[in-house]
């Protein structure tokens, strides 16, 4: 234990960029030391400089999270530097868009190690913890493909699909121990330079912002044990609105 434990400490896969940096962040702006995971140091290195800039406190952890030695070993020096995990946000994931006959075993294998496996090993290295200390969270970060099953993403959809059985095995077998789990899915393209990039006409009001999601995971964070939230959606308007037929040009 170290000799000045933070009382609110969060573990973050896939905190070297994109939602997972935006993630960090958020949290360290609320009072959290994080510890940072992700597979390549000088990304994590870029989060952590952003978070103490701000005054925070972060620890960086390269960590493969498809390997199991290496994701307790992070958690083991997460909490010896900054002190016992109360939140862990599943958020690393490996992405493959690829048609059904032409996906490799080693791919379907990588999907399934990144998705699957990579969420089980971060669980299972904070979940007792939390249950012996009264108290925890841990929230796995999914997408719309996991239900929807679109075409070219079987693979992916696989992977996330067994990630969201392992969030109801975990919330079956640890919610009565204090264990808050929670599942988010991110229903559509989330706001980047890089989503804007590739679809240059589309209004950028129509991605998810990396704010709102931030401010659910927060929020989920906060739910008081009388009402806990399972499942979460968070969509964009644009996949609300009506798919209202184009006019006929007037002849």
């Amino acid at each position: 234990m170290p000799s000045m434990a933070h009382s609110k400490v969060a573990m973050v896969t896939g905190a070297g960029r994109g939602i997972g940096r935006e993630i960090a962040l958020r949290l360290a702006r609320e009072g959290f030391a994080v510890g940072l995971l992700a597979r390549t140091k000088s990304q994590l290195d870029e989060t952590a400089e952003l978070i103490r800039r701000e005054g925070g406190v972060a620890l960086v952890a390269p960590t493969d999270v498809s390997r199991r030695e290496q994701v307790f070993a992070a958690a083991e020096l997460i909490e010896r530097e900054l002190g016992p995990i109360t939140v862990l946000i599943n958020n690393a994931g490996a992405f493959l868009r690829k048609s059904f006959t032409q996906i490799t075993e080693d791919e379907f294998d990588f999907q399934l190690k990144v998705n699957a496996y990579g969420p089980f090993f971060c669980a299972q290295a904070v979940a007792d913890g939390m249950a012996e200390r009264g108290g925890g969270v841990v929230i796995f970060v999914l997408g719309s493909e996991s239900r929807g099953g679109p075409a070219m993403f079987s693979a992916y959809n696989a992977s996330k699909s067994a990630q969201r059985e392992l969030a109801h095995s975990l919330a079956y077998e640890y919610m009565h121990r204090g264990v808050h789990a929670a599942t988010l899915d991110v229903d559509g393209a989330v706001d980047s330079p890089r989503v804007r990039e590739a679809a240059p006409d589309t209004d950028p009001s129509h991605f998810v912002s990396p704010h709102a999601i931030c401010d659910e995971i927060v929020h989920l964070i906060n739910q008081p044990p009388n009402a806990w939230s399972f499942a979460v959606d968070l969509r964009a308007f644009v996949q609300w609105r009506p798919r209202v037929a184009a006019k006929k040009a007037a002849k």
